[in-house]
Parts: structure tokens; sequence; C-alpha cells
């Protein structure tokens, strides 16, 4: 499989493979903005199976781990993959 390159905007990270867009992850502030909510995994049938939405979850919480903030994942993939890795140096506040 080739690199999964993902990259942030204002409302997703977005995965490419091979210059192809092959997934996003959204995502949107709490509303009172204690926590950054994963909302939505979304890979392209193409693409599945392939690591894409792995790589867009585990880019997520590296790069809001490093800046301190708070998960919530309110997707059900992204909530799993955390529970897969529990050792991963991000806060988790789950769903109320």
């Amino acid at each position: 499989m080739s690199d999964v390159e993902v990259i942030k905007d204002d409302k997703a990270w977005m995965a490419r493979v091979d210059g192809h867009a092959a997934g996003q992850l959204a995502y949107r502030n709490s509303l009172d903005g204690s926590a950054v909510v994963l909302v939505h995994t979304e890979v392209g049938p193409e693409f599945e199976g392939r690591g894409v939405g792995s790589a867009l979850v585990r880019a997520a919480v590296d790069d809001l781990a490093a800046h301190g903030r708070t998960v919530r994942p309110d997707c059900p993939f992204a909530a799993e993959w955390l529970r897969r890795h529990p050792d991963h140096p991000v806060t988790v506040q789950q769903r109320t």
C-alpha cells in the first residue's frame, strides 16, 4: 500500500493516497469548548481496508495531543480506534 498523506483544514482531516482523495475525518469543537469532537470518518470504497481510516484517526489524535486538546470520539470508528490504542497520550472525553 502507498503511504497515506493526512492534512487538516478547518472542518476535517483529509487523507490522500497517491494524490487521490481517499477519506476524511470531520470534526468540530464541543459546545462548551472543552473538547474537539471527532464526528465522522469516511473512506472511499476503493481505499477501504488499506489503513486510511486508522491513519486519519491517528493523525487527528496526534495533533490534538500535541496541542493539549481533549478528544470526544462521537464517531464509532474513532471511538473503537481509541479503545484499541489505550496507550495513546491523548485525553479522551466520553459523550454524555
